[in-house]
């Protein structure tokens, strides 16, 4: 095999963190470099933690609403749904690496991530105050992923949780795209 061939067989990242489309659209455009979760409903062991340093975004679109947001980001989810991938496949067009993170345990601590995201105040208290009084930060820098992977899309992906993984090689993914 050559370098060449080994390079096409390379396998992609098997994980990617699950995000509001506008919320990704914000990191991507500089408008935001943190991340604040809380976990999604169905976390293993409840509660969640950060599976990878590296891994690609994934765009979700359900539950995000303007009212989410601080009224200057609000242009961002105007044309969000332009951000769909075709039906039946999902699309990695950004990977996140994590420079830092961080639990905080106390509501004054929220204050000091103000400039540094897009979500309304009333959003992040409401995360932070469900369930245990704390929110995970995750401070990251994004890329581009160039060309954009396409892979199908499986049932597997859904539901309220923050990962999904999948086992793909850049020669499968690069090949849905065509």
């Amino acid at each position: 095999m050559t370098n060449t061939e080994s390079a096409q067989q390379e396998t992609i990242p098997s994980t990617a963190f699950k995000e509001w489309a506008v919320i990704c659209r914000a990191i991507t455009t500089g408008r935001q470099d943190i991340i604040l979760r809380k976990g999604g409903i169905v976390e293993p062991g409840g509660s969640f933690q950060l599976l990878a340093d590296d891994f690609y975004l994934l765009p979700t679109f359900v539950h995000q609403s303007k009212d989410h947001l601080i009224p200057s980001a609000q242009d961002l989810i105007i044309t969000i749904d332009e951000d769909r991938p075709p039906e039946g496949t999902v699309e990695f067009r950004h990977k996140i690496h994590v420079t830092e993170s961080f639990t905080i345990s106390q509501p004054d601590e929220l204050a000091a991530l103000r400039p540094r995201h897009v979500w309304s105040d009333a959003i992040v208290n409401e995360r932070f105050n469900r369930w245990e009084k704390n929110l995970h930060v995750i401070v990251v820098t994004v890329s581009p992923v160039t060309p954009v992977i396409q892979i199908p899309w499986d049932d597997s992906y859904g539901g309220c949780k923050s990962w999904i993984t999948f086992n793909q090689t850049t020669q499968q993914a690069s090949c849905l795209k065509q």
